[in-house]
């Protein structure tokens, strides 16, 4: 991030949850709140992500996808360097349903018990992501099922990730109950054969953010090098919105590293085995974005 010090941007990392309440607690500021309600600190949103006039100047988020071993895998992402983790539900060694019933009270109380101690292991903001299986998950019960175990953690959590496919109804439901917890919303595409036309990646960013997204996430599969130049397009004509923009894939790993460049606002990395097609690992994508300044 950037801060403006004697006329100057001066670029700084700040933790995730740097600000403080009464008695010295910390507590995450990544809420995408504008008052001091939510965490503490007044106006965060505009202190903490400013939106400048040089999109070249914007840092992107490292976000360490995380299904083996969470808690282990967390802490190391946070000493790679990642600004947050993502928990795939649907990934974890013993998801909810394999043992219990999905929506069991032995299962959630299992589920809050794990990011429980997550919180306690990492001061880096935690997204949820319960992954539908028509877009790469792993999750096999009922969508009501799916949606009720990805809202049982939402206070333990700074964001959760809803795909643009899911049902309106259910979509909805985790858009205002994120809103009225003040957490952030991800809402997300993934195709996993192809690149859209532009004019249908266009509409599919106006969809996420007409649903109601802080972040609209699209992640698409090149087959060629114009495809992966049409997804660094989308990036530069939203650069000044919330997005964040992926290319899966031979053709679309470079997209992980370059798309950051023209406004991309988090970038997902692996700490053991890529969750996605051309992860880079955390220490990879942290050092190549370094070197680059995004």
């Amino acid at each position: 991030m950037w801060q403006m010090l004697s006329g100057r941007f001066i670029r700084m990392r700040l933790t995730p949850r740097q600000g403080l309440r009464p008695g010295n607690r910390v507590i995450r500021s990544w809420c995408g709140c504008s008052s001091n309600n939510a965490c503490g600190l007044t106006r965060c949103q505009e202190l903490l992500r400013p939106k400048l006039l040089r999109p070249e100047l914007m840092m992107t988020d490292i976000v360490a996808a995380i299904a083996a071993d969470p808690v282990t895998n967390a802490v190391r992402a946070a000493s790679a360097g990642a600004d947050m983790i993502e928990i795939r539900i649907d990934l974890l060694d013993c998801p909810p349903g394999e043992q219990h019933p999905p929506d069991s009270q032995d299962s959630l109380r299992s589920l809050r018990l794990l990011f429980e101690e997550l919180n306690n292991a990492v001061q880096i903001p935690i997204i949820a992501t319960n992954r539908i299986s028509t877009e790469g998950g792993r999750f096999r019960g009922s969508e009501e099922e799916r949606i009720d175990i990805l809202l049982s953690v939402l206070e333990l959590v700074d964001a959760v990730d809803i795909e643009l496919c899911a049902k309106p109804e259910y979509r909805d439901r985790v858009v205002q109950s994120a809103r009225a917890a003040s957490k952030r919303v991800i809402i997300s595409y993934h195709d996993f054969s192809a690149t859209p036309g532009i004019a249908e990646l266009r509409k599919i960013l106006s969809e996420c953010f007409n649903a109601g997204a802080n972040i609209a996430k699209l992640a698409a599969t090149p087959r060629s090098y114009d495809d992966a130049l049409r997804l660094l397009k989308l990036t530069r004509e939203n650069g000044s919105k919330q997005v964040c923009i992926i290319g899966m894939g031979a053709y679309g790993a470079h997209t992980r590293v370059i798309a950051p460049l023209y406004g991309s606002v988090i970038a997902y990395a692996s700490i053991e085995s890529a969750t996605a097609p051309g992860q880079f690992s955390v220490g990879e994508l942290a050092m190549m974005l370094r070197v680059l300044g995004a």
